[in-house]
């Protein structure tokens, strides 16, 4: 799935189509320079930026954990199943992510 909408947005609708858990690891993430640099004129975290920022289109996919990953591709989480009781969705760091995941196009 491209990830233009935010990649907790994106990575959420994976999930709940799947019916897993997609566990996202802020320490597996990407912050470029630039962007960082960005963030840091705003007084802002880059890691937000990167966790819910659109327009960017990169893509998200889910390989197999024996799987050599195409070129461009690096591991920002994994997959796990639902425990009993616990509904589809994403984690980041272990932990619901507080605030919105991204852009709604749904959103009243």
């Amino acid at each position: 799935i491209d990830i233009s909408d935010g990649l907790v947005q994106d990575a959420g609708h994976v999930a709940e189509a799947s019916g897993v858990v997609l566990m996202l690891r802020t320490d597996l993430l990407v912050v470029d320079a630039p962007l960082a640099q960005a963030a840091a004129a705003f007084n802002s975290d880059p890691l937000v930026w990167v966790l819910t920022g659109g327009d960017d289109h990169a893509l998200l996919a889910t390989f197999p954990a024996s799987a050599v990953l195409p070129p461009g591709f690096h591991v920002v989480g994994t997959v796990r199943a639902r425990e009993q009781d616990e509904a589809a969705g994403v984690l980041v760091d272990g932990a619901a992510y507080a605030g919105p995941g991204g852009h709604d196009h749904f959103a009243r």
